[in-house]
């Protein structure tokens, strides 16, 4: 089954990632330059100080891009293998889930404790 969604939104919504850490960096650099000059006297500290937090910033909204990237996988897959793509996935310790493994091998794995 082929995914029949918009890849267009995709581009859009990843795609602009790199140009939001590095517009991060720069309003954070340019902030701090211009505190720097208005209060601190020009001794750079504010500079470093605005450079920093753009760059924190910018890798902050990279890291929650690719959260939600991997749930759009993710959602994708299920969907294809023709799962409800919007239930929560099982987690792995969960005793509904469904397993591999044949009758005999739970009672070995009984006995290993």
């Amino acid at each position: 089954m082929k995914r029949t969604g918009k890849p267009w939104k995709d581009y859009g919504r990843y795609g602009s990632v790199g140009i939001e850490l590095v517009l991060s960096v720069m309003l954070g650099w340019y902030a701090g330059h211009w505190l720097d000059g208005r209060i601190a006297g020009g001794h750079g500290w504010l500079t470093a100080l605005g450079f920093v937090v753009g760059v924190y910033a910018g890798f902050r909204a990279l890291f929650v891009a690719a959260s939600h990237m991997q749930r759009d996988i993710e959602r994708a897959e299920r969907q294809e293998r023709g799962e409800d793509p919007w239930s929560a996935p099982l987690s792995p310790g969960d005793d509904s889930a469904p397993t591999s493994r044949a009758e005999g091998d739970e009672t070995e794995s009984k006995h290993d404790g």
